[in-house]
């Protein structure tokens, strides 16, 4: 089945947004079902009750990102204060707790594959040894920038938004590090 993509999402928002109430059980559901296809594609059956949702399955089942995305958006339709805000904030939680392991074990693996390439290989047990340091190193050195920043911008506590922000540009400087080639030898 073809889909307008754009057309088709959106038209599913404007459904979601005209019943709030469900919307969290909605969401969640389309998120197992994009769990499901993800896992086995020729397998996946997409029950009749809830098709609405085959063009989020369609679009983000295998953007992660994005979907998190879509679901921010829609949580900021609310206000901070109401129960809808507080459902789909729950949800975007679970969804970024998702996204961010998902980047932490393709960054890993990204700096193994490098650091074989400029050291070659080494035995399973030492390679292991070595993605947990650099991935401990790592988390001093995320916390040390986010601790530069607060001091930077003479604030106590960073607001979330604002703490996502400095993240994404923490985590890109990993990446071009380990782009460059700018890892730690085997141990």
């Amino acid at each position: 089945m073809e889909y307008n993509l754009d057309s088709e999402v959106r038209g599913c928002t404007e459904f979601f947004l005209r019943n709030p109430s469900d919307m969290s059980k909605w969401l969640t559901t389309a998120d197992k079902h994009m769990q499901s296809y993800v896992a086995n594609p020729e397998l996946f059956l997409l029950a009749k009750q809830h098709e609405l949702f085959q063009p989020l399955i369609m679009a983000y089942a295998r953007d992660l990102e994005g979907f998190t995305y879509y679901v921010l958006e829609l949580r900021d339709n609310f206000d901070r204060r109401s129960i809808q805000y507080t459902e789909v904030q729950a949800i975007y939680r679970r969804l970024n707790g998702r996204l961010v392991q998902q980047s932490r074990r393709l960054r890993i693996a990204r700096a193994t594959t490098k650091a074989e390439e400029l050291y070659g290989e080494v035995p399973y047990t030492k390679r292991m040894q070595w993605m947990a340091e650099l991935e401990h190193k790592w988390a001093q050195r995320r916390l040390a920038f986010l601790e530069i920043q607060r001091t930077r911008l003479k604030q106590k506590h960073l607001e979330t938004e604002l703490r996502t922000e400095l993240l994404l540009e923490f985590w890109d400087i990993i990446d071009t590090e380990i782009y460059k080639g700018e890892l730690p030898p085997w141990n």
